[in-house]
């Protein structure tokens, strides 16, 4: 006498991809800001994007891109440590970072205060994926980067940019080559 309910499919975080109008746009600057606390390694040196050959996709947009993991509330858990020098190449990242999410190592660091703490995944030595913000304890950012690795492992990767606006405001687009 009972209907069969349908089961919703569950949902999945989203990973996004973020450009800049120039080296000089105030959200890069903050991007930027964040990376120097969680990655002292990489405060003094001057921006430069890593390199990564894209494949076809997304065409470059602005000056450098980045992506961030979206849950989905849409709350960000977690940003590339690169600044990459296009979206394009930020979206190859983005996919060969999830396919090798199983073999990144987890580690949490300590910010510029004693109740400010992240987490960075590392592959070969080097960090690929950070927190998106601070945390009170060691233990609460490594729970953390737990559920944003979970997360990214499944996570649905998006074909649009985000890019600033001159009023400061982010449009997304997309643009594909042809």
């Amino acid at each position: 006498m009972s209907d069969q309910l349908s089961v919703a499919p569950a949902r999945r975080g989203r990973v996004i991809f973020d450009t800049f109008r120039s080296s000089y746009d105030p959200r890069l600057a903050a991007w930027l800001l964040f990376r120097s606390y969680v990655l002292p390694e990489f405060a003094a040196s001057p921006i430069a994007a890593e390199e990564v050959v894209p494949g076809a996709g997304l065409v470059s947009l602005g000056v450098f891109g980045v992506w961030r993991l979206l849950a989905t509330n849409n709350r960000e858990l977690a940003r590339c440590a690169a600044v990459f020098s296009s979206p394009a190449a930020a979206v190859e990242a983005a996919v060969a970072d999830q396919r090798r999410i199983a073999d990144l190592h987890l580690s949490a660091v300590r910010g510029p205060t004693a109740t400010k703490h992240a987490w960075v995944l590392r592959g070969g030595g080097r960090p690929v994926v950070t927190s998106a913000r601070w945390y009170e304890s060691a233990g609460e950012a490594v729970a953390a980067g737990r559920m944003a690795t979970a997360v990214l492992a499944s996570a649905a990767v998006t074909e649009t940019v985000s890019i600033g606006t001159a009023s400061g405001r982010r449009s997304r687009v997309l643009e594909r080559s042809t």
